[in-house]
């Protein structure tokens, strides 16, 4: 035998009475400004009322004041919603219901008036911070969803990208230290070169975590200076030398560059960013080209590469924290932190990056706008 819950008007009055107490315990703890920016609320509307008396009725200012209680129901909540609604029956029934500038109510029609609209007020503030509250519910639990998925996704990234390169580095050493005498010099060189690479590894991934924090806390501290950007480039560029080893890189930097200033040190981090993502994404002996040439007000720096480019789906989340392309049936190795990082550095100095894809052939093109100062000097460059 099954057992089917009551839809009966007795048990949707449970279930509502059950949302208005979750609500009540949910809701923020209240404060006197609340309570004071209602009443000054009410007095605007009454204010208001005031000017118009001659030109409106009387009807027409109670629905007014209606409004102004909705106001203060979205605005503050249930309880000074409430308060409003007592303050502007009071108000109503002072200013505008007959004696004026008293409480007493001499019409009887008045009295039924003044009573539907007390009735009216009170069921506006309360329905209109029930919505309210169901709104913030729905937003607190969009938020816990967002925050699980970025939770499961750091602890997924962490769990993998940890693990990995742990896991050759205590291969690698462990070989070293019980065959060492059986490996050649060839085979111990290679295991070092395994734990130096799986070693830098680990020390980016670590440095992504901090760098994404230093960004979430809003504790990245700019050192600007005027630079040229072809000694950034070629900074960049022999930082990257190990992880561009496997393909064929072009540059083509115009002559007459402007000096820009931003965070010399902070924009090389961008720039191997863009570099390690078009190694992995791009095939062996393919082609990852950089060019750099002014722009209007700015310089704008392009790095293309030959690889499969980027679905289009995928062009207005390829930026997002934790978020990587999925190519060939596969995710590639990395924290999905690079360009997320790389856009909060460029942004903090002023520019801006950008995704697409190449219309000249298959690949992805990554551009970064820098604004030039005004009467930014040229770079010398040696004869």
């Amino acid at each position: 035998m099954t057992f089917t819950p009551s839809r009966t008007p007795h048990g949707r009055m449970e279930n509502l009475n059950q949302i208005v107490i979750g609500n009540l315990r949910s809701a923020k703890p209240l404060k006197v400004a609340d309570f004071a920016g209602s009443l000054g609320v009410v007095a605007a509307g009454l204010f208001i009322g005031l000017l118009l008396r001659d030109r409106i009725g009387t009807l027409d200012i109670a629905l007014m004041l209606l409004i102004a209680v909705q106001v203060v129901a979205i605005v503050f909540g249930l309880w000074p919603a409430l308060v409003a609604s007592v303050a502007s029956t009071l108000g109503y029934n002072f200013l505008f219901i007959p004696p004026l500038y008293t409480f007493t109510v001499a019409d009887p029609a008045n009295v039924v008036t003044l009573f539907f609209f007390a009735v009216a007020a009170l069921i506006t503030s309360g329905l209109t911070s029930l919505v309210r509250s169901h709104a913030l519910m729905a937003r607190n639990a969009q938020i816990e969803v967002e925050t699980e998925k970025l939770r499961s996704a750091l602890l997924t990234s962490v769990s993998h990208d940890l693990r990995t390169p742990l896991a050759s580095i205590l291969g690698s050493a462990t070989s070293l230290k019980s065959c060492r005498e059986s490996l050649d010099e060839n085979a111990q060189r290679q295991l070092i070169e395994t734990i130096r690479e799986e070693a830098e590894r680990l020390n980016r991934f670590i440095s992504d975590l901090l760098d994404m924090t230093k960004l979430e806390a809003g504790a990245v501290a700019l050192r600007t200076e005027l630079v040229d950007v072809s000694d950034v480039v070629g900074s960049a560029l022999r930082r990257a030398a190990d992880v561009l080893k496997h393909h064929a890189l072009q540059t083509a930097l115009s002559p007459d560059l402007p000096m820009v200033k931003l965070d010399p040190v902070l924009f090389e981090q961008v720039l191997f960013n863009l570099f390690d993502n078009a190694a992995k994404y791009a095939p062996s002996g393919s082609v990852i080209a950089l060019s750099a040439e002014r722009a209007g007000p700015s310089i704008t720096l392009t790095l293309s590469d030959e690889g499969e480019g980027i679905p289009p789906a995928d062009l207005d989340r390829i930026f997002q924290k934790f978020y990587r392309v999925r190519a060939a049936d596969r995710q590639r190795a990395g924290t999905g932190l690079g360009l997320a990082i790389s856009r909060g550095f460029i942004e903090a100095m002023g520019g801006r990056i950008s995704a697409a894809n190449r219309h000249d052939r298959r690949g992805a093109v990554f551009a970064i706008e820098i604004p030039v100062p005004e009467q930014s000097p040229e770079p010398e460059h040696e004869a």
